[in-house]
């Protein structure tokens, strides 16, 4: 989509929820409504090029999971049954209507997949982009790659402790955090200078700390089930190409075992499409929007249509 459309785009206001920042846009329709959970270290604004298209058709919930953005930090660890259990309980007090689609990003489509394990009657339908597998913290990766992935959690503790002496937020606020402000241009001004402001508080950084440091030790559930027929879209950043060479780069087997568990996501439901998306890092949502706002309406049509269906079955 056009950046030059957003970038004086007023966004809806936001509200409070147990300590939890939501955004609610759009109303109740005939479709069903969608709800966004964003990935680990960043904030509910990389679904801002997102949801204002689909609240034009039907109502759409975004929020900051405890501590990320501007929500309210929470208990400690941030298991994926914490994670899982707040938005349940957000949506509960929000009054949205189920079955929703629910849409997630990284980590946040491994706790999507938790959440319509655990709660199967509340999801019509699931997008996943990107998403976190359980696989990546286990030995099916190369070494070097399971190394970085515990290495990321010592890093985010590391930027906690500078954004605490106040280090990191003074940098924010000029914007001179290095490859940062790339991605976060690419966002609405509105999100844009909300994301910088959010992201290297001391709270959020330590959110991140928790929830990465417990999915790479597993602590908290792991997602084990089939979905049957649940309509499902697993989004992938750029197309993986096999390697040409007998003995393939460390690089090329990560994308190799990248590409396997997008497959096994898929193989989660009857009714799954694998999409692969060129020219596109792995916020998927921000590189390339309008495709998942067209994987997101397609899904809209599908589950109205489903519903139309299930509802002149039972009438007749």
């Amino acid at each position: 989509m056009n950046k030059q459309i957003h970038r004086g785009s007023v966004l809806p206001a936001g509200q409070k929820v147990d300590g939890l920042h939501a955004v609610l846009a759009g109303t109740s329709s005939r479709y069903p409504p969608v709800v966004f959970e964003h990935g680990c270290g960043v904030s509910s604004e990389v679904w801002t090029l997102v949801y204002p298209e689909i609240a034009k058709l039907t109502q759409t919930l975004v929020y900051d999971r405890a501590g990320y953005g501007f929500s309210d930090p929470g208990p400690l660890p941030r298991t994926s049954d914490r994670c899982v259990e707040d938005l349940r309980r957000l949506v509960e007090h929000l009054g949205i209507v189920r079955p929703f689609i629910l849409v997630g990003h990284s980590l946040g489509g491994f706790y999507a997949r938790l959440y319509a394990e655990r709660y199967p009657e509340d999801v019509a339908a699931l997008v996943l982009i990107d998403a976190s597998h359980e696989d990546e913290i286990r030995g099916l990766f190369p070494i070097p790659y399971l190394k970085r992935q515990r290495l990321s959690v010592r890093l985010y503790g590391l930027a906690k402790h500078v954004a605490r002496t106040g280090l990191l937020p003074w940098l924010a606020e000029r914007r001179w955090i290095p490859g940062f402000g790339k991605f976060a241009a690419k966002l609405p001004e509105q999100a844009e200078n909300a994301i910088w402001t959010s992201v290297f508080r001391a709270n959020s950084l330590e959110a991140a700390e928790s929830e990465y440091n417990c999915f790479v030790g597993e602590t908290g559930s792991v997602p084990r089930s089939r979905f049957a027929r649940l309509p499902l879209a697993v989004i992938k950043a750029g197309i993986y190409r096999p390697a040409g060479s007998p003995k393939p780069t460390i690089r090329q087997e990560v994308e190799r075992t990248l590409y396997s568990t997008a497959l096994k996501m898929q193989q989660l439901s009857e009714k799954s499409r694998l999409i692969e998306v060129e020219g596109s890092g792995h916020h998927v949502q921000v590189d390339k929007p309008g495709t998942v706002i067209g994987i997101v309406k397609r899904l809209l049509e599908l589950t109205r249509a489903e519903n139309n269906s299930s509802s002149c079955t039972n009438g007749g």
